[in-house]
């Protein structure tokens, strides 16, 4: 789904358009709903069309269904549960700025002593039913109507990228957990057709569109007690590179 290249001055990600796992294509339609399109309906000239990546920074350890393009094979922590893990995906881009100088050790410390002074977190943030009743009669049924309130957090970068943390269900537990995801829709200028392979989109990144990249770190801090431990670990071992 993902393919990383690194140039000397940029770096781009090759996104395929057969959609699948973290990666969605998305459309905002009139009612200000966001719904999945399929890849036949994926048009770059839609400007109410986006791409929705499930970015992660980490992966586990004992895991062999990886991409080493995207393993920081040089760094290894534990998170908060005790479990090995190796900076991926984001973590990778992190230290590819780093090698560019985009981000130098100043940067990297002042991210640090941000990020260790969050003492709120999005997780903090409770869904809640509202308590208003309601009622819906079709037929013979009538239906107790209870609205679920879902905040939903957004960051809008230069490059018109935006970042969104919603509280969700996780897949295999009962809890729910706040999820980051790394929004590109088609009318930024950091986004284009592969003209190599049209089964491909490219979104590049500079110097001059680097606050996408610290502005996920800095939502990944403050998503969670877990996930600033994650982000900073991260930071503090690229960081010694």
């Amino acid at each position: 789904m993902l393919r990383l290249e690194i140039f000397e001055d940029r770096i781009k990600i090759f996104i395929k358009k057969k959609t699948e796992g973290k990666i969605r294509f998305k459309r905002v339609n009139k009612h200000g709903i966001k719904e999945q399109i399929k890849q036949d309906e994926i048009n770059l000239m839609d400007n109410n069309q986006y791409i929705e990546w499930q970015i992660t920074y980490n992966i586990e350890a004992s895991k062999n269904d990886f991409d080493p393009d995207w393993l920081v094979s040089e760094c290894i922590y534990r998170d908060v549960k005790g479990k090995k893990r190796y900076p991926y995906e984001l973590s990778k881009i992190l230290l590819e700025c780093k090698k560019k100088t985009w981000i130098d050790n100043h940067d990297y410390q002042k991210l640090i002593d941000e990020i260790e002074k969050y003492t709120l977190f999005l997780d903090d943030f409770q869904t809640y039913i509202e308590m208003e009743n309601e009622k819906l009669n079709l037929g013979t049924l009538t239906f107790e109507v209870k609205k679920w309130i879902i905040p939903i957090y957004r960051i809008y970068n230069s490059d018109g990228t935006f970042i969104e943390a919603i509280k969700e269900k996780q897949q295999f537990a009962y809890q729910m957990q706040i999820m980051v995801y790394f929004c590109i829709p088609f009318n930024c200028y950091t986004i284009d057709q592969n003209p190599d392979n049209p089964n491909e989109i490219v979104y590049l990144i500079t110097n001059d569109n680097i606050d996408s990249i610290i502005n996920l770190i800095k939502v990944f801090g403050c998503a969670s007690k877990r996930h600033q431990h994650d982000i900073l670990e991260i930071l503090k071992c690229i960081q010694s590179l």
